[in-house]
């Protein structure tokens, strides 16, 4: 807040009039606000539910001045009072009618007016706003307004000054957590313990961080923070934020077969001097960006995709975050591995759906990617390793491939040591006979052998006849397209099982011998 402070008190010093602030608390910013810049200084506040109110002693005098100086234009009648504008300015447009009467060096402060220019006034709103630039700007009064996000309309985009209060640092969420021991009358809490704790509500607001640990601590007997209930808390909060999920458990990576060269990479990504504290995972966002239209179809006109991939563009850039695109023959493990790498190395994965942040109301949208991100910058900082995977790759425009630095991993058909690895995992993991003869696997996925697993644990089937008559791997109902995705990736890709570019295999492709069997009308196959 501090850098926020000081850019706002720079802007008033050159009597810039039009300023938004995106934040996740409006609340406490509008304090913080009244407070760092108070002094003589008088600051109104608007709402639509309160109209134009006092934020300090100072703003009650600035509305009894705009109410005389409204009487002296003749826009109000003798009768007016500072009360009547309860209702009188209820509406942002006719609210900031009144606000161009406001004495020299106000300031005010407007809550969630962003909503007001998806409306079906929003073109009053819009003109009240640009209205009051040039009469603030003559004698060094401010219209500071606050969101979540902003998406502003062509009118205004280029006379508001844009600025941002992130969510709180380590530190501020360490002061957050001394004050609430100190209030409750215990030690404060040891340095490691601390820092342990601050992890667990990076991410949210500095108000929503305060209760999350004010409620685990009153869930632990008022003894001292409860690690567990305060992720459990944090889960739930970050759960509210559109499109986002976000769990501390998963798969076990031991599970996974095929995978050895990503693996290892990523093992000794943890071990190395910057280890990722957040995994993000996204499935198929090539299906997310298909709106940018490229090769992928009609593109988007109402520009929501294009933010959305300008967003991933400057975040993965700016923030120095990593990323794999990984790609192959469905049923290979590309979820399974996004899904147990967060808690294989003790840190807490989001996974993030774009398609919950789509709004029917365009602006919407563009506030819930905004939300999105801040909350994984906020929780990962700079060590944040994005996971995404994709069907299609035409679609992705080549500087967003770019962003993805690790490169893009082929997931392929499992080689025979590696299925027989699968087997005795899923075989065990179910309880089955290891003894069970085998059905032929060949162009088996780990998928198709986990569920032909399952199949035989749920029907007490043997293992042979279920992957005969249940299980129809991908590699024979479409063996045109393991060849074509293949051939895509050959020498072109990562090999998630070898180190290297991906190799299409010489000597046995592993795909089933197609299939003669007729059926025969009277009863059975031949």
């Amino acid at each position: 807040m501090k850098a926020l402070i000081d850019q706002l008190k720079a802007a008033r010093a050159v009597s810039t009039p039009l300023i938004a602030i995106t934040t996740p608390d409006q609340p406490a910013a509008a304090q913080e606000i009244t407070n760092k810049l108070n002094g003589d200084t008088p600051v109104v506040q608007w709402d639509r539910a309160r109209g134009l109110a006092p934020r300090n002693k100072a703003g009650i005098q600035a509305l009894k001045d705009l109410v005389e100086a409204a009487k002296a234009a003749g826009v109000v009648d003798e009768s007016f009072t500072v009360k009547d504008l309860l209702f009188a300015s209820a509406e942002p447009a006719s609210a900031m009618r009144f606000a161009q009467y406001l004495p020299q060096f106000s300031i005010l402060i407007a809550i969630s007016i962003d909503r007001f220019f998806r409306t079906e006034n929003e073109g009053s709103t819009i003109q009240a706003i640009l209205n009051l630039r040039d009469l603030f700007k003559s004698n060094k009064r401010t219209f500071i307004m606050l969101a979540p996000s902003f998406n502003f309309p062509p009118e205004l985009q280029h006379d508001v000054i844009l600025m941002d209060d992130p969510l709180p640092t380590n530190e501020g969420y360490g002061k957050i957590l001394s004050q609430l021991y100190k209030d409750s009358q215990l030690k404060d809490p040891k340095p490691g313990f601390a820092e342990n704790v601050t992890r667990t509500v990076r991410g949210l607001s500095a108000f929503e961080a305060e209760q999350v640990l004010a409620m685990s601590l009153a869930m632990n007997g008022g003894k001292g923070v409860d690690m567990e209930s305060a992720w459990d808390l944090k889960k739930t909060a970050v759960s509210k934020i559109d499109g986002l999920e976000l769990t501390l458990d998963g798969p076990d990576v031991s599970d996974l077969r095929g995978l050895d060269s990503i693996l290892a990479d990523l093992n000794d990504l943890w071990l190395g001097p910057e280890p990722p504290e957040l995994v993000v995972r996204i499935d198929e966002i090539d299906k997310s960006l298909a709106g940018l239209g490229s090769k992928g179809g009609p593109g988007d006109n109402t520009g929501v995709t294009q933010d959305l991939n300008k967003m991933f563009l400057t975040e993965m850039e700016s923030n120095g975050w990593l990323g794999y695109i990984l790609v192959g023959l469905r049923g290979t493990g590309k979820t399974v591995l996004t899904e147990s790498v967060g808690k294989a190395h003790g840190v807490p994965t989001i996974s993030m759906d774009t398609g919950k942040m789509m709004k029917g109301i365009v602006g919407e949208s563009q506030q819930a990617f905004r939300e999105a991100f801040r909350t994984i910058k906020s929780i990962g900082g700079k060590r944040v390793i994005v996971f995404a995977t994709a069907n299609r790759l035409d679609v992705l425009p080549p500087e967003l491939l770019r962003r993805f630095k690790l490169g893009i991993v082929f997931f392929d058909l499992p080689s025979d040591e590696e299925r027989d690895g699968l087997w005795n995992v899923y075989i065990k993991k179910y309880g089955l006979d290891p003894k069970s003869e085998r059905p032929n696997d060949k162009g088996w996925t780990g998928s198709d052998i986990r569920n032909c697993c399952e199949i035989a644990y749920l029907t007490r089937r043997d293992i042979k006849k279920v992957g005969q008559y249940s299980i129809v791997p991908v590699a024979s109902s479409d063996p045109d397209s393991v060849k074509a995705a293949r051939a895509q990736a050959d020498n072109r890709f990562l090999s998630a099982s070898y180190p290297g570019p991906y190799r299409i295999p010489t000597l046995e492709d592993s795909l089933p011998e197609p299939s003669h069997r007729k059926l025969n009308f009277q009863g059975g196959n031949q």
